[in-house]
């Protein structure tokens, strides 16, 4: 049956249940799904038969993070809670159109800016990963709530809309299943450049760095999903943006080249240090 499952869903969308208003499986189930591989032109690898740890053991389960260990430690780092989507005591965002469990955010979306280079059919630009290069430059979002959280290549994070909010709607997905109410999901967006294939017709921005992100982008979503976690109570459900939109017409092909062992690895040593007394 497992193995049936595996296959109808790499062929296919992730099923979403509309009177319920969550994706079809248990949390861990849907995270296979919405976490497949996203590949240029926004082709999507197979499911997971298996989410590494401990993504695999904590999606879906009641957070262990107490509260005032994760406050102790971002005070510790000179983190400021509005650069992670507001304070840990604040709730979620609540599903505006009264879905069932809609006491808050069910999924925690991944996406990238695809940001165009100057020159779309030239090379990157030296020191994209540096505090230098003019896209690391968060101020450009200011007064852009159009995600809730942008992350930086150095690991830096402005919120443009706190968690507490509802976004109207930051994918075609909510477009179109919810009315554009918003409410079920937190979409964070990390900074990435993007430049034209030659192959791909005149107009495209279907090539990103071959490293998608940087490590320290990497530790800064580790943080929001911890931090979106312990507000719910409840390890989210975390999914990208590609397989979210997977079907829709001009679909999102983001994020790319996201290194999903390694953003596991990053968050088990988080949520080790965030939980040792400080």
């Amino acid at each position: 049956m497992l193995a049936l499952w595996l296959a109808l869903a790499s062929a296919a969308p992730c099923a979403f249940d509309d009177a319920q208003q969550q994706f079809v499986g248990t949390p861990t189930e849907q995270a296979a799904c919405l976490l497949r591989d996203v590949r240029q032109w926004g082709h999507l690898g197979p499911v997971h038969p298996r989410l590494p740890e401990p993504l695999q053991t904590l999606v879906g389960q009641p957070t262990a993070v107490q509260p005032e260990s994760f406050t102790a430690y971002i005070q510790a780092a000179g983190i400021h809670p509005n650069d992670i989507g507001g304070p840990i005591a604040d709730p979620l965002c609540t599903a505006r159109n009264n879905a069932p469990d809609a006491a808050s955010a069910r999924y925690f979306v991944i996406h990238d800016t695809s940001t165009p280079i100057p020159d779309m059919n030239g090379p990157f630009p030296d020191g994209i990963d540096s505090a230098e290069w003019r896209g690391n430059d968060l101020t450009r979002w200011a007064g852009r709530p159009i995600a809730h959280v942008f992350v930086s290549r150095v690991g830096q994070s402005i919120t443009t809309r706190p968690f507490s909010e509802p976004s109207n709607w930051a994918t075609k997905f909510e477009r179109d299943h919810l009315d554009r109410q918003g409410g079920l999901m937190l979409h964070i967006e990390l900074i990435q450049p993007r430049r034209r294939d030659p192959n791909g017709g005149a107009r495209n921005d279907a090539i990103a760095p071959d490293v998608g992100f940087t490590d320290a982008q990497l530790d800064r979503l580790a943080l929001l999903y911890i931090a979106a976690s312990v507000r719910k109570g409840q390890w989210l459900i975390p999914a990208f943006h590609s397989a979210v939109d997977d079907g829709i017409p001009d679909a999102h092909d983001d994020p790319q080249n996201f290194d999903l062992d390694r953003w596991a690895e990053r968050l088990a040593a988080l949520i080790t240090l965030v939980s040792e007394p400080q």
